[in-house]
Parts: structure tokens; sequence; C-alpha cells
């Protein structure tokens, strides 16, 4: 199995916390909280002052659209609710 974080089949081995999982975005993108009520959207950079990064058990996937030729990030927990899709 591979330790890419990146990976959308990878299970406890690729967890990060939440703050890592922001740290490798760019801190202008644009994530949508898909678990809150009126799905607030931000960039990076203020979801990072708004969140607790050191909450474990998240990890970073890359979601493919179009037949691969478009491809969005995506922050999720693992067996949990909490998602961030960028927008």
């Amino acid at each position: 199995m591979s330790s890419h974080p990146e990976s959308s089949v990878e299970t406890s081995p690729s967890a990060m916390t939440l703050g890592q999982c922001l740290n490798l975005l760019h801190k202008d993108l644009v994530l949508v909280d898909m678990a809150s009520p009126g799905k607030p959207t931000h960039p990076v950079s203020k979801w990072k002052k708004l969140l607790a990064l050191d909450a474990p058990g998240y990890e970073l996937r890359t979601m493919s659209f179009n037949h691969g030729r478009t491809q969005k990030k995506s922050i999720v927990q693992i067996d949990g609710p909490r998602a961030w899709h960028e927008w």
C-alpha cells in the first residue's frame, strides 16, 4: 500500500492532524465546510485561524472529475462527519 498522503484508499497509517493537512494546501485555496450549516467558505489561511489544528484523524484526498481532467483537493475526517472540499 502506498504511503502517499493524498491517496483516497489509505487507512490509519496516513492519518494526519487537521493542521498538517491544511499545511499541504496553498494558503489562498478556498475550502467549503460540508458539515456546517450554511456551508461556510474561507481560504486555507483563515481556516487555520478558526479550527483546532491539532485534531488527529484527517487525510488529504484528491478527487477527479471529467475523466481526470479536473482535480480538486479535499480534507476528510477518517471515520467521521467532517469534510472540507475545494470550492
